[in-house]
């Protein structure tokens, strides 16, 4: 009996011993596997150039969710070596592309401002500013100025003209063909809680994790590949434009035959405010800023619009017009902006946001204000009267400091994203230079309105910081402009360089200065 028990006993022990035994097995060779899996993942992301986050991750941190990874920057910023971007330069009147059957012209004459008010801009020329828009006595030199060199790590002979460069953003959305789509993060309004320490990087630059929490816009090669197929579209049809729909009278809400929309920007002769509006939407990619819809240029004298019956929209053949890139989700009234109450206060007390006072503000507050910023900034350089500036004209004109916090023109929120979009930028550096310098026009109130909005805000974006320092290191930022505008769309070559831009050329660079200094100022 006693021996029956013990044999039991053994037996019992035995299968058990061999079941641990192969439990242990099992789990070894699982985690073996796991080994090797994880080992081929990291050689094959290194192969690629990158090391892939979990895409879930990318979602807890609110970062956009990579529909593509590629070993190249998506953030747009402009590559500032000599030739990179430069494919057509100008000399003089004999190296433009001859075209005899296109005689676009020069745009002879500038808008009337009566007793220093803003006019309707159907209003007939000024003929004593002939001298303003010819090509008489144009003597700019279309190149580029030389490059200084960009300072080292560790150079600190001249820290006021160091660089700061902004690390290039690994991953870029997958493209949808030529069209482009609108971004799908939204920013989220939801989050309460004060960031702290975390809006701010440096004392006068936003943070990181702002940076990639704000709405983003159209990469460089997203932006340029859409213009460039626009070029070549042929028109559909033309549908006049409304309040919701392009805007003023004679501009038209354009269908290509691809489907795609644009809004048609036609001004008869008035050149000025067609080229203000291109080179605007170019200073605002030369900035890195993604929040100015694309332009491209058009004649409608081209085989692009023979289709076409211009008489219905009472247009004239041989006229230039500006194709804009149509931006959805902004015909509600939810689309409307309002200037928030932190900039209002720094606006009447005189007194700009720094970055210590952002310790209790929510991240939404943040993202808003990051974008006004840039707003401010790029409307003091193109000098825009027709968006804040004039909200603040009609505040001080009527007496009613109020309207300053209705909504502001020429605004825009996406209802999808909640991303600005700067629309309507044709008054910008020619015809805006033009009212602000000239005294009869009482342009001396426009240059104090863009100053005080300007120095609402001492927090800046560090990318665009940085294209500020290079513009101002060329011998003639103005020049690197109309070369980088010109190196992207052939039509801006043939007219260009027959415009007299001596505005952009005495105000530009100025105000480039203005704005840098602005930014030492909140540094120091």
């Amino acid at each position: 009996m006693i021996l029956k028990v013990r044999r039991r006993s053994w037996r019992i022990l035995i299968v058990t011993i061999s079941l641990m035994s192969m439990g242990f097995l099992c789990v070894l060779n699982l985690l073996a596997d796991e080994l090797n899996f994880s080992e081929k993942k990291v050689k094959r992301q290194k192969d690629d150039g990158f090391l892939l986050k979990d895409p879930e991750l990318y979602i807890a941190q609110g970062i956009r969710k990579p529909q593509a990874a590629i070993d190249k920057s998506d953030h747009g910023n402009v590559k500032f070596d000599e030739g990179s971007y430069k494919k057509f330069i100008f000399t003089s009147h004999k190296n433009i592309p001859d075209n005899p059957d296109q005689d676009i012209g020069a745009d002879n004459s500038d808008e009337e401002y009566p007793d220093g008010g803003l006019v309707d801009d159907d209003d007939d020329d000024d003929a004593d500013d002939d001298k303003d828009n010819t090509g008489e006595g144009l003597n700019d030199k279309f190149k580029t100025g030389s490059l200084n060199k960009i300072f080292e790590p560790y150079d600190f002979q001249n820290m006021s003209k160091l660089i700061f460069a902004k690390p290039p953003l690994r991953f870029q959305e997958i493209p949808n063909g030529k069209q482009m789509s609108e971004e799908k993060v939204m920013a989220p309004s939801d989050v309460r809680e004060p960031l702290g320490k975390h809006a701010v990087s440096e004392g006068i630059f936003w943070s990181t994790y702002v940076e990639k929490m704000v709405p983003k816009g159209f990469s460089d090669e997203e932006v340029f590949n859409y213009t460039e197929s626009i070029q070549s579209q042929h028109v559909q049809s033309m549908d006049l434009a409304s309040w919701n729909k392009c805007g003023r009278p004679k501009n038209a809400y354009v269908t290509l035959k691809d489907k795609r929309v644009v809004c048609a920007r036609y001004r008869d002769s008035h050149v000025k405010f067609i080229l203000g509006e291109v080179l605007s939407f170019y200073l605002s990619r030369l900035l890195g800023l993604d929040n100015v819809p694309a332009v491209v240029l058009s004649v409608t004298s081209d085989d692009q619009w023979s289709e076409q019956d211009l008489d219905k929209l009472e247009w004239q053949k041989n006229q230039l017009v500006a194709l804009i890139q149509w931006i959805p989700n902004m015909n509600t009234f939810s689309s409307y902006v309002k200037i928030p109450l932190r900039i209002l206060k720094a606006y009447h007390d005189g007194k700009p946001i720094l970055g210590a006072h952002l310790h209790n503000a929510t991240l939404q507050e943040v993202i808003e204000l990051h974008q006004w910023g840039s707003l401010f900034l790029f409307d003091y350089l193109t000098a825009n009267y027709d968006r804040v500036a004039s909200m603040q004209d009609a505040a001080y004109e009527q007496k009613k400091p109020a309207i300053i916090t209705e909504r502001i023109r020429n605004l825009f929120k996406s209802t999808k994203t909640n991303k600005f979009w700067l629309i309507d930028n044709e008054s910008g550096l020619l015809d805006a230079y033009y009212l602000m310098y000239n005294k009869d026009f009482g342009g001396s109130k426009f240059l104090a309105f863009h100053q005080q909005m300007l120095q609402t805000i001492c927090v800046f974006q560090k990318s665009t910081v940085t294209a500020i320092q290079r513009l101002l290191q060329k011998e003639e930022p103005h020049v690197y402009l109309y070369n980088y505008a010109m190196s992207h769309d052939p039509v801006l070559r043939k007219v260009l360089p027959n415009y007299n831009l001596n505005l952009i050329q005495k105000w530009f660079p100025k105000r480039l200065a203005e704005v840098y200094k602005w930014i030492n100022q909140c540094a120091s």
